[in-house]
């Protein structure tokens, strides 16, 4: 009976993954955050009964998760429709805490307050997975002083590659918002990403 759950749940997983590419992937396609959110949900619930997080699966688990999070990462930086994402020039901010201030200002007035909310929750949360993800997987990450670092210069390329790319702006703000969530979720975590580490290797 347990084996005949797990492959259900797979081939559910299957289908459930092609899907959520299909329609993340389709010419002019817009996928909304609470869909996004839902796919997400179903791939790690499905996953994790294929694959249960104990210490004989907890690689694979780990490591098809973590896949799953920089393909929507990378999706949502470069090729979202969803967050703007179309061709056309951004600009450049390097004026700390400009962007955020205007933000929470148009907020407070009532002026498109969801926008204003996401790109200031979204940025804190795009980022943030890594602080579970990087000390999990890398010994080094599980140290603050190798993770800090690590963490502004990818950020920081990923705001300089947008503005190439001409599919985002590069803005401080971003990389402040951005840090912060990352770094955020690495002191909360790292209890947790250590005792995994420690797993992984057979401590």
């Amino acid at each position: 009976m347990h084996k005949l759950i797990r492959s259900v749940a797979f081939v559910l997983w299957l289908l459930v993954t092609a899907y959520n590419l299909y329609i993340e992937l389709r010419p002019h396609g817009v996928v909304t955050v609470p869909v996004k959110l839902l796919f997400a949900a179903a791939f790690v619930l499905l996953w994790t009964i294929v694959f249960p997080p104990n210490r004989k699966h907890i690689g694979k688990w780990l490591a098809v998760l973590f896949l799953y999070y920089i393909w929507m990462l990378l999706n949502l930086l470069f090729f979202d429709a969803a967050f703007g994402r179309e061709q056309m020039h951004y600009g450049i901010n390097l004026k700390p805490c400009y962007t955020i201030r205007n933000y929470l200002r148009a907020y407070q007035r009532g002026y498109i307050p969801e926008i204003a909310m996401i790109n200031v929750l979204g940025n804190l949360a795009a980022f943030a997975p890594m602080g579970f993800f990087l000390p999990s997987l890398c010994r080094l990450m599980g140290n603050l002083f190798v993770y800090f670092p690590t963490m502004f210069a990818m950020i920081s390329a990923v705001e300089v590659s947008q503005v190439f790319m001409n599919c985002g702006s590069g803005d401080v703000d971003d990389l402040i918002l951005n840090l912060t969530g990352a770094l955020f979720c690495w002191l909360i975590l790292w209890p947790v990403s250590r005792w995994i580490n420690n797993r992984l290797r057979g401590a």
